[in-house]
């Protein structure tokens, strides 16, 4: 017992400073692993309030362009020199071409008014079905049935004649004025150079792969100074 108490007597001071020590570091500790749970709730807290926001409007469909509005393919009545069921032209009501002049302007009138499928559109875009874009129309689409004679509307040299992969067969007759007035889908009977009058049969109806999914039809243009015009049919 003497030993003791001259051990803690003289070694008193030194376990009284370690005991301190001690205490202040477990109290360091425990501080310490507070604050960092503290911190982990707050963490928690922030990501629980800020969920995460998918931005899906990549996948939305482009609005900016009108629903395409597909033209409606005409009555059978709508060709009258055509047989709807069989597909034979008609006989002509009018007189040849080459046998009256008048009557082959009258043909031609007949042949291109009252039947037109898909109208010039100038600078307006409009919808293809069959390509499945958005383009300007050049042209008029006058309905036809296939094999039915296509008279020119106006008179003029036959500058060309062609087969093309969207439009068929091609025929271009540069009238006296300077235009050029081009017949797409035709199966021609006329020859590059030849001259051609008003009424004149310069083919037949045929296809047109760029306008498939409309009826059977001519595609007329004309362009005046390489620039297109409304054809004046």
């Amino acid at each position: 017992m003497e030993h003791l108490k001259h051990f803690f007597k003289q070694k008193g001071l030194y376990l009284a400073c370690l005991a301190v020590v001690f205490a202040a570091t477990a109290a360091g500790v425990l501080a310490l692993r507070s604050v960092l749970n503290h911190v982990v709730e707050l963490t928690g807290t922030a990501q629980e309030e800020t969920p995460w926001q998918d931005d899906t409007t990549v996948n939305k469909p482009d609005t900016t362009q009108p629903e395409p509005v597909r033209t409606p393919a005409p009555a059978s009545s709508a060709s009258p020199s055509s047989d709807a069921a069989s597909g034979v032209p008609a006989a002509s009501p009018t007189p040849a071409a080459s046998a009256a002049p008048s009557g082959a302007a009258a043909k031609s009138s007949d042949f291109w008014q009252g039947k037109v499928l898909a109208p010039y559109s100038g600078d307006e875009l409009v919808y293809n079905a069959t390509l499945g874009d958005w383009r300007t129309h050049n042209g008029v689409d006058a309905a036809a049935a296939a094999g039915d004679e296509v008279p020119a509307v106006k008179g003029g040299r036959i500058s060309v004649v062609e087969d093309d992969a969207l439009w068929g067969g091609v025929v271009e007759i540069v009238d006296a004025n300077g235009c050029t007035w081009r017949y797409c889908g035709v199966t021609p009977s006329c020859v590059v150079g030849g001259d051609a009058a008003a009424g004149d049969v310069i083919g037949v109806v045929a296809a047109i792969p760029a306008e498939a999914d409309l009826a059977s039809h001519v595609h007329l243009e004309c362009l005046k100074d390489g620039a297109w015009m409304k054809p004046e049919i």
